[in-house]
């Protein structure tokens, strides 16, 4: 006789969401859902998704690179505070910007704005 798991429930956002679409697709009650689970992971979806509900934000702006970050300092001015978009969690992956001149050495290395 099989017996399978009824819920699964995930505490922290740092897991696979395919591996638990594909357990939401064999009939496994996944809580939160996967497709919420996506939207936790990535900072930049969070605020959209907050944005979408009315929730009020500080103004955000999605960066690639160290010239999106330098338009984002001109438009909102410094400080500015810069996240990572994954796996940024208790202060790991910010960092605060108080002039352009700063930003390049902030953020040497990263890839995941």
């Amino acid at each position: 006789m099989e017996i399978r798991c009824g819920v699964l429930t995930v505490e922290i956002e740092h897991v696979d969401a395919v591996t638990l679409e594909k357990l939401e697709l064999q009939g496994i009650d996944c809580q939160p859902k996967a497709s919420t689970i996506r939207i936790i992971q990535d900072k930049y979806l969070q605020k959209v998704h907050f944005s979408q509900y009315g929730i009020p934000l500080p103004d955000f702006l999605e960066i690639h690179n160290l010239v999106d970050i330098e338009k984002a300092g001109e438009l909102f001015g410094y400080p500015l505070m810069i996240k990572s978009k994954r796996l940024a969690y208790d202060g790991r992956g910010n960092a605060v910007a108080y002039s352009k001149e700063e930003v390049p050495s902030l953020v040497t290395g990263k890839t995941d704005f």
